[in-house]
């Protein structure tokens, strides 16, 4: 075996093994957005997001909703609190990762 095929079968093994945990990551994020949402969100949205949750009983993620708030505002009401609402401590990447789950999920 040439030394060209040597050394070019671990670079191509390597970049195949990168573009897999690439894939594998994306839908990693929605399924924590997910995971997050149920665990921390749930009580008071409801889990389909309609506001019928155990504390909460109004519709939050209605069209106005959606019209009035970007990633960035929806994103600082869950580090930060709003109303009623309380912060929830989580990292960016959670925090996006729950925004998404949201956007896919209830975005009317």
């Amino acid at each position: 075996m040439s030394m060209r095929k040597t050394c070019a079968s671990p670079a191509i093994a390597t970049i195949l093994g990168i573009l897999l945990l690439v894939a594998l990551a994306a839908p990693a994020l929605g399924q924590d957005g997910k995971q997050i949402y149920n665990n921390r969100c749930a009580l008071c949205h409801g889990t389909d997001g309609d506001g019928k949750g155990v504390i909460m009983q109004t519709d939050p993620f209605g069209p106005d909703f959606w019209k009035n708030n970007d990633d960035a505002a929806i994103s600082k009401d869950i580090v930060e609190g709003k109303g009623r609402m309380p912060a929830i401590a989580l990292s960016p990447e959670e925090t996006k990762a729950v925004v998404e789950f949201m956007k896919a999920s209830f975005k009317k």
